[in-house]
């Protein structure tokens, strides 16, 4: 018998140049408006209609010759992750929802509401987006 279960997992907006554009340098302004998001954020990359926040980490054994690592180090002791996406559901950024990556790499999904309003729940909830 087949399990009768309901779900509803919608999918991501398909974004136009022109949308990723606006919506990328709204990012970065809200990010450089926060002094929080400005401290814990590198890069931000609209993409497949999600929103990805990147941080820097130190690595461990970056200055041990030896070591070898998987991936390349940014400016010779940092390695790049994803801290946060947010997932668009419509072009204008007003039905969206802010997620985090556990070390499984699955993303979870913590809030929902407009760009704004998920990049402030980003921005007060650090014990998620660390």
């Amino acid at each position: 018998m087949a399990d009768k279960r309901w779900s509803y997992n919608p999918k991501p907006v398909k974004l136009g140049a022109t949308d990723k554009s606006r919506l990328e340098a709204a990012v970065k302004q809200a990010v450089t408006a926060s002094p929080e998001l400005t401290q814990r954020v590198h890069r931000v990359e609209v993409k497949a209609g999600r929103i990805y926040l990147y941080r820097l980490h130190e690595q461990f054994g970056w200055d041990n010759p030896e070591a070898q690592f998987i991936k390349p180090l940014i400016e010779g002791k940092y390695a790049e992750f994803p801290m946060a996406r947010i997932t668009l559901f419509d072009t204008h950024g007003d039905k969206c929802e802010a997620a985090f990556q556990r070390h499984t790499g699955q993303w979870v999904s913590l809030y929902e509401g407009n760009v704004t309003e998920c990049l402030g729940f980003i921005e007060e909830n650090n014990q998620w987006f660390l």
